[in-house]
């Protein structure tokens, strides 16, 4: 019986810890909303390549590894990532590429570089 109790109470213990890790993972900064051109910041930022006809080039930069990010109507540019820790943007965003998409997510800047960490794709 006391062994059962020790399991019972180390298994609460763990998933606790488990809850609190999880939450202080998550990125601090603020909720936006941001509307823009889902983009392969690599071609981007190198040639400027963007738009319908540079869906299938991004797509397959995007598959290969390059970042995404989100093209604003401003020309502010954003890097994508996902919510989920170590998630890429490419996990929620490459099906949506050279498209207009409206993200909400927590917004982080840092040494010049802003980036979304998405929770939702509109």
């Amino acid at each position: 019986m006391k062994t059962r109790i020790k399991r019972i109470v180390f298994a609460a213990s763990a998933l606790l810890l488990l809850g609190v890790a999880a939450v202080f993972a998550q990125p601090k900064g603020d909720t936006v909303t941001v509307k823009g051109e889902v983009v392969d910041l690599w071609c981007y930022l190198e040639g400027g390549d963007h738009g319908a006809e540079h869906k299938k080039c991004g797509t397959a930069c995007a598959k290969a590894g390059n970042p995404i990010g989100l093209l604003t109507e401003k020309g502010e540019i954003y890097v994508m990532m996902g919510i989920k820790d170590h998630q890429p943007g490419k996990d929620v965003l490459i099906e949506k590429m050279s498209e207009t998409v409206t993200v909400e997510g927590t917004l982080v800047k840092k040494g010049g570089t802003q980036v979304i960490y998405v929770s939702t794709v509109k």
